[in-house]
C-alpha cells in the first residue's frame, strides 16, 4: 500500500532496497536523506520500513519547504528533523546511520563525504551506512572511497527511463583500498556480478565501454584502461 501511495520511480525504489538490506533493528536507527527534495524517499523508509526518525536536508530552501509539507501531510512531523544545509553540515551523525545520497554528482557526493569523515569519530563513522547513487563521476567517487578508508560492500545497476544508474553500498573501515582500472570505471562489485551473468551489469558495462570508445583519444588515463581491456586485463 505504501509502495503504491508513494510511487517512487525505479531508481529511487533501488536505492531504498540497497539501504535497508542486511540492515539490523531499524526501528532504533535513523534514516538520512541527503538532497531531499519532495522528501518521498524518507517518508517511505518511515512508512514502509519503520526507521525511528527520518533526517532530510536540502541545500535550497523550496526543497526543504518540500519535504517538510510532504512530512506534515503524512504525519510524520514528529518523526523527522529537515534542514536547509549543504549536505551533512550542521548534522552530527549517530551509531547505526543509514545516509543516501540519490541523484547527486560524484564530486558533490565526494565533498560532503569527506567534511563529514573530518567531523565524525571514526568509530561511529564505522557504524554508518552509506547509499551513494551519483549521476555522474562515479569512477571519481569510487577513486575517493577507495583512498580514503571506505570499502564498497556492494553494487547494484539499475535502469530507469532508458538511463542505467549504479548504487554504491558503502562503509568506513579507515583501510586504503588498492584498486584496478577496471575496478574504478566499472565498479568492482558489478563486474564480479556482470561475469556471474547479471544482465543489468553487463548492460551497464557495456554502455560505459561504449562511452569510453569515444572518449579514449582525449583522456590518457581512460585510452589506457581500454587498452588493458583489449589485452585481457583487468
Amino acid at each position: 500500500m505504501i509502495r503504491e501511495s508513494i510511487n517512487l520511480s525505479s531508481r529511487l525504489l533501488a536505492v531504498h532496497d540497497v539501504a535497508i538490506n542486511g540492515v539490523e533493528d531499524i526501528s532504533s536507527k535513523r534514516f538520512i536523506d541527503v538532497g531531499s527534495d519532495h522528501g518521498h524517499l524518507a517518508l517511505y523508509a518511515l512508512l514502509e520500513d519503520g526507521f525511528k526518525k527520518a533526517v532530510l536536508t536540502d541545500i535550497h530552501k523550496d526543497p526543504a519547504k518540500r519535504s517538510e509539507e510532504t512530512m506534515r501531510l503524512y504525519g510524520c512531523s514528529d518523526k523527522s528533523e529537515v534542514y536547509c544545509t549543504d549536505g551533512l553540515d550542521g548534522i552530527e551523525l549517530m551509531y547505526g546511520d543509514v545516509i543516501c545520497m540519490a541523484g547527486l554528482g560524484g564530486n558533490n557526493i565526494i565533498d560532503i563525504v569527506d567534511r563529514a569523515k573530518d567531523t565524525c569519530n571514526s568509530s561511529t563513522l564505522s557504524t554508518v551506512t552509506w547509499v551513494l547513487q551519483p549521476q555522474k563521476s562515479s569512477d571519481k567517487l569510487r577513486e575517493f572511497l577507495f583512498e580514503n578508508g571506505f570499502t564498497i560492500c556492494d553494487e547494484v545497476c539499475v535502469e530507469d527511463r532508458g538511463i542505467y544508474y549504479v548504487i554504491m553500498k558503502v562503509n568506513y573501515t579507515g583501510e586504503t583500498v588498492s584498486y584496478t582500472l577496471s575496478q574504478k570505471y566499472f565498479g568492482p562489485i558489478v563486474m564480479k556480478k556482470a561475469l556471474e551473468g547479471d544482465d543489468l551489469s553487463n548492460t551497464y558495462i557495456n554502455r560505459l565501454k561504449d562511452r569510453f570508445s569515444l572518449a579514449r583519444r582525449g583522456d590518457e588515463e581512460i585510452n589506457r584502461l581500454m587498452e588493458e581491456l583489449e589485452n585481457g586485463q583487468n
